[in-house]
């Protein structure tokens, strides 16, 4: 399995899990956290003392949070409106609230942040109703990263788009979130999430969804590799209690 890290903002902002249900917010700043070795307790005590400044701050905007599955790489997803200027006023927010009671308590427990901002892409997501995993049973994510190469994007946009008609055409039942970046020096970039229980349960619902979608699938995916310079994946298990959800 190819891993890869997300690259940090060219505008630095202070940002999978990133779940179905938010397809419709349509920006989301990402945080990619790689902490130090042997840190983990401590950077996630660090994580939630910070969500509770959250909280006394009233920030309003819903933050998920997931952990790669190898281990060291938090993923926060804050989940803005479908308007760009919502970045400021999250940033704002964020500005605003309560100073940790020990600044830089951070320092030695972080290696490295990468932010970046992405859009829903609604037109090429596929939601089923009803939904195959509901929201508080999602423990598991599958990541798929599409870097187009130069120019390609429209004819893999293309591509993306008669896969949500492939899935509808055969009414999958499990969910394909798509966003596109941004704002990021990787842009230009896809990414594919699918939500599941657990590990077992991604394997086994994919094996049937694959043999439902057949050779169609199979020609259709052959196709985006080649329009990509670059295809990685990565798996994130759900932390919800590293999580926030605004009280309003």
């Amino acid at each position: 399995m190819t891993k890869t890290r997300s690259a940090g903002l060219l505008l630095v902002v202070s940002t999978l899990i990133a779940s179905a249900q938010n397809a419709n917010a349509q920006f989301v700043v990402r945080e990619d956290v790689h902490v130090a070795p042997g840190t983990g307790a401590e950077f996630e005590a660090n994580s939630k003392a910070r969500t509770a400044r959250m909280a006394a701050g009233s920030v309003g905007f819903v933050r998920l949070a997931a952990v790669n599955e190898s281990g060291g790489h938090y993923r926060y997803l804050t989940l803005l409106d479908a308007d760009f200027s919502s970045v400021t006023t999250w940033r704002d927010q964020i500005a605003a609230m309560p100073a940790a009671p020990t600044p830089g308590s951070a320092a030695g427990l972080i290696e490295s942040i990468d932010r970046s901002i992405w859009q829903a892409r609604p037109d090429l997501s596929y939601i089923p109703d009803p939904l195959r995993v509901a929201a508080g049973e999602i423990g598991f994510v599958r990541e798929v990263v599409l870097h187009p190469k130069f120019g390609s994007v429209p004819q893999l946009t293309d591509l993306l788009a008669q896969i949500r008609e492939l899935y509808e055409r055969h009414n999958i039942a499990g969910r394909r979130v798509v966003r596109e970046l941004v704002m990021g020096p990787e842009s230009p970039a896809f990414s594919i999430v699918f939500l599941a229980r657990n590990p077992e349960d991604f394997y086994a619902d994919n094996a049937k969804t694959q043999s439902m979608l057949g050779a169609d699938m199979r020609s259709l995916v052959t196709r985006v590799g080649r329009l990509c310079r670059e295809v990685s994946f990565d798996n994130y298990l759900n932390r919800s209690d590293l999580g926030y959800q605004p009280s309003n």
